[in-house]
């Protein structure tokens, strides 16, 4: 097969939601991807779908068989609520499994592939996991996936989820985990098609989080991570300072940040493993 490869990237969040994230000056789950993916497969062409809301369909004359590959970012919905715009989604994700299509994606993508197989998810007895996800662990199997090719662990990663898996569905595997999550990456297979996960959110770099710590700081307050909205505000410049100047090793220190974060190319192994491994290997 030649040409570019073509990749479906799913936005999960409703366009309201969207609108409020830009607003505070973020980027939005399926940009970030984008952005990824042009980096590291530059001339991919790229289609993006808003899942979540009832208006949005295929390009005209595409079906998802005409993809290489399908891609899902996060979501500030909750995966249990019998709602439409979950329910579409995971329909949705469900259509993705049986066109069997490369599929990939980071948090809400976890939450709404597994239930689209048979799992189930609910709030994290431990609360949000935002920030960071530290101390990120292989499983055996985790070791030896191709996702994983070139990863050492334990790692940290961007983070931010108030729910998780709590029920593998069949044909589930669990690639890592933390103290947090027990699943902070997985496999599933499930009608014919194969899903591979992470719970956390490479795609993210500093200023991403420093504006969702923005958007989210009266819960931030509210859930103890921080002091009051000056202590939130403070934080979340110190990442964009450390962004603006990498070098500035004491800021790193103060934040717990190191080169699993601050290395894009580090940051970038398992979406380019994915890439590498399912859309253009399965090219030739």
């Amino acid at each position: 097969m030649g040409g570019a490869p073509r990749l479906l990237v799913v936005e999960g969040n409703t366009r309201a939601a969207c609108a409020e994230m830009t607003r505070y000056g973020g980027v939005n789950g399926a940009d970030l991807y984008v952005r990824v993916i042009e980096h590291i497969v530059p001339g991919a062409i790229t289609d993006i779908l808003c899942a979540a809301d009832p208006d949005c369909v295929l390009p005209a004359g595409a079906a998802l068989a005409d993809y290489d590959g399908v891609v899902v970012g996060g979501s500030g919905l909750r995966a249990f609520n019998d709602v439409p715009e979950v329910r579409r989604q995971v329909d949705f994700a469900r259509a993705v499994f049986e066109a069997k299509v490369p599929f990939f994606g980071s948090c809400w993508a976890v939450q709404v592939a597994a239930v689209a197989a048979g799992g189930v998810v609910a709030a994290s007895p431990r609360g949000r996991e935002i920030g960071f996800a530290r101390k990120i662990e292989l499983t055996p199997e985790g070791r030896a996936h191709p996702m994983f090719r070139g990863r050492a662990g334990p790692f940290d990663s961007f983070a931010i989820h108030f729910d998780e898996i709590a029920a593998l569905p069949p044909g589930a595997v669990v690639l890592a985990a933390n103290p947090h999550s027990r699943v902070q990456a997985l496999s599933i297979t499930a009608y014919g098609g194969t899903f591979w996960g992470l719970q956390y959110h490479p795609e993210f770099d500093l200023p991403q989080l420093a504006r969702l710590y923005e958007r989210f700081k009266t819960p931030m307050v509210e859930q103890g991570f921080h002091k009051d909205e000056a202590a939130v505000a403070k934080h979340a410049a110190l990442l964009d300072t450390l962004h603006q100047d990498p070098a500035r090793r004491d800021l790193a220190w103060l934040l717990g940040i190191d080169d699993d974060i601050l290395d894009q190319d580090t940051r970038y192994t398992e979406i380019r493993n994915w890439l590498e491994s399912q859309v253009l290997g399965r090219r030739g």
